[in-house]
C-alpha cells in the first residue's frame, strides 16, 4: 500500500493560485495562508492512484477557479450598482439644484413679469416687474417707491422708451429678492406711472440681470438663474 500523502495550494501576491505536492516548494512568504489537501486513493494501483490524484486536484483547482470567478464577478457588479448608485444621486442633487435656481413667470404678451420681493426699513413688499434689458436699472412706479418709504438720494431726468425724457428719483433699497437671489442697497429709480392699470409695479433692469446669467423658458414659464459656481461645475 502506498502511504497517505498531502498536496499544498496557496496564492501569490498577484492572485494566482498554485498547486504544490512538496511543502519545500511553497515559498517562504505564503505558508502563513496554506491550505493542505490530504491526499487519497491509497488503495489504487501507483499509475491509478496517480490519474485519479491528477483529475482530483483539476476538480478542486477548477471549483476554486470557479468560485474566485464568482467573487471577482460579485464585486464587479457590487462596483457597477455602487457608481451607477453615486451617478443617480449626483443627477438628483443637479436636478434639485436647477430647480431651487427657477422663478415662475407670467408672459404677457411680449412682457415677461417677474415677482420680486422688496425690503427696505423693515417694510416687505412683493411686486411683479417688467424684465427689461433695455432699461439700466431697476424701476419703480412712485407709489411703491411711497410704500417702501425709499428716500430720494438724487434727481434728475432719464429717457425712456420713445426718446421721452421723464422726472426721476435715484435711491436705494436695503434687500432686492428675485427667486433664490438677493442684492443688498439695490439701486432703483422712481418714476410716476401714468396710464391704464397694469399688473406691474416697474421694470427690472440690467443692474440686477447683468450680475448673473439666464435663459427664460416660455413654454414652461419660468426663468432659470444661473451662478458662476454653477456655469463651472457643468462644464
Amino acid at each position: 500500500m502506498v502511504s497517505q500523502a498531502a498536496f499544498y495550494k496557496y496564492v501569490d501576491e498577484n492572485g494566482r493560485i498554485f498547486y504544490v505536492d512538496d511543502l519545500g516548494k511553497v515559498p517562504e512568504a505564503y505558508r502563513d495562508q496554506l491550505k493542505v489537501f490530504q491526499e487519497k486513493y491509497d488503495n489504487l494501483s501507483e499509475q491509478d492512484r496517480s490519474d485519479a490524484l491528477k483529475k482530483e486536484r483539476e476538480r478542486i483547482q477548477k471549483q476554486e477557479q470557479l468560485k474566485q470567478l464568482r467573487l471577482t464577478e460579485q464585486l464587479e457588479e457590487a462596483r457597477a450598482l455602487e457608481a451607477e448608485d453615486k451617478k443617480r444621486k449626483a443627477e438628483r442633487a443637479r436636478k434639485q439644484r436647477l430647480k431651487k435656481m427657477e422663478t415662475k413667470v407670467i408672459v404677457e404678451g411680449n412682457r415677461i413679469l417677474v415677482p420680486v420681493t422688496i425690503i427696505n426699513k423693515g417694510i416687505e413688499l412683493n411686486v411683479n416687474l417688467v424684465l427689461d434689458t433695455g432699461a439700466s436699472q431697476i424701476v419703480l412706479h412712485r407709489d411703491m417707491a411711497q410704500k417702501l418709504s425709499i428716500t430720494a438720494l438724487n434727481k434728475g431726468s432719464a429717457q425712456v422708451a420713445g426718446g421721452k425724457s421723464v422726472y426721476v428719483e435715484r435711491g436705494k433699497v436695503d434687500q432686492f429678492r428675485v427667486g433664490p437671489l438677493n442684492m443688498e442697497q439695490a439701486t432703483v429709480l422712481v418714476m410716476a406711472y401714468e396710464g391704464p392699470p397694469v399688473t406691474y409695479s416697474g421694470l427690472l433692469g440690467m443692474n440686477f440681470l447683468k450680475n448673473v446669467p439666464y435663459t427664460i423658458d416660455y413654454q414652461n414659464q419660468v426663468i432659470r438663474w444661473q451662478t458662476p459656481e454653477m456655469a463651472s461645475s457643468d462644464n
